[in-house]
């Protein structure tokens, strides 16, 4: 199945045969889509060649940081969305690169990339993730008058922090509570973790939802592209909530297989939001981890 369909042909109008094609203009949509799918082509090469997993997240979330300065542009709304986009995509590849460094694997994709198909599958997935989930910032960039920063953009930046401040403190939390812990016989539940069971996902869809709203003044102008930029956190809504609810991936069996029998586990489970924590608590657990 096709995921996307780009370019167009332009026919030179009249009788005259000195009248010239217009060039083909690539929009900043090509252009992610280009990006994207080499950086996800090549991951997939290591991936058969090697059977290697530590390649997957410096290439897959990297190359959203490729695909933002390509498609930065000269309006200074766009650069401040491409800038959010980099900033984020940089500082969780190089976490994520150091962690698969340290762990060599990850336990959840090992069937999946035991063979092609599966590698093939994995890697068609980043793309469709990249490219969805840029699609705020992509749809508007090409915008040739986008409108001045303004008081919606303070809105949409303050979602952008909280998001990447709780993103950061649940990655760093749950590192170091695994270096202090058995992994086997406890389960991260302080700081941020302690109110919310994925607040990692929670951070992310939280500054994505900053991005969009930043670009929403600039998709505005065209009904079609604001419908389509919507696709952004309605996907990343369905797969977090999917992963965690355990009908996309195994995450949770994996955790149900490791921390099933603990009280506290179960008690956890019960008591602490899935994804969404309380504002009020959650602003208590980034400032103690701001502190700490």
């Amino acid at each position: 199945m096709r995921l996307l369909l780009f370019g167009g042909i332009f026919l030179a109008s009249g009788a005259s045969p000195k009248k010239k094609r217009p060039a083909i203009v690539v929009g900043s949509l090509a252009r992610s889509a280009k990006v994207l799918g080499a950086a996800n082509a090549l991951g997939f090469g290591i991936s058969v060649a090697t059977g290697s997993h530590v390649h997957l997240d410096l290439i897959g979330t990297g190359a959203f940081t490729v695909a933002a300065a390509a498609t930065r542009g000269r309006a200074l709304r766009t650069a401040v969305s491409a800038t959010c986009v980099g900033a984020w995509a940089t500082r969780l590849a190089s976490f994520l690169f150091f962690r698969a460094l340290k762990m060599g694997h990850d336990a959840r994709l090992e069937e999946t990339l035991s063979t092609v198909p599966g590698a093939f599958s994995f890697w068609l997935v980043s793309f469709a993730w990249g490219w969805l989930t840029m699609l705020p910032h992509t749809l508007a960039a090409d915008n040739p008058r986008p409108p001045s920063l303004g008081p919606w953009s303070t809105i949409a930046g303050l979602l952008f922090v909280v998001g990447i401040a709780t993103e950061v403190s649940a990655d760093f939390q749950k590192w170091a509570f695994k270096q202090q812990q058995d992994p086997k016989a406890s389960f991260c539940n302080v700081g941020v973790w302690s109110v919310s069971q994925h607040p990692n996902y929670f951070g992310n869809l939280c500054l994505w939802t900053g991005i969009w709203l930043l670009n929403v003044p600039a998709l505005l102008a065209t009904p079609g592209k604001l419908v389509a930029s919507t696709l952004c956190p309605l996907f990343l809504t369905t797969l977090f909530v999917g992963q965690s609810a355990g009908w996309i991936g195994p995450a949770l069996e994996l955790a149900d297989k490791k921390y099933g029998a603990l009280p506290e586990y179960q008690a956890y489970k019960a008591n602490t939001p899935l994804i969404v924590p309380y504002p009020i608590p959650l602003l208590k657990a980034l400032a103690a981890a701001a502190f700490a």
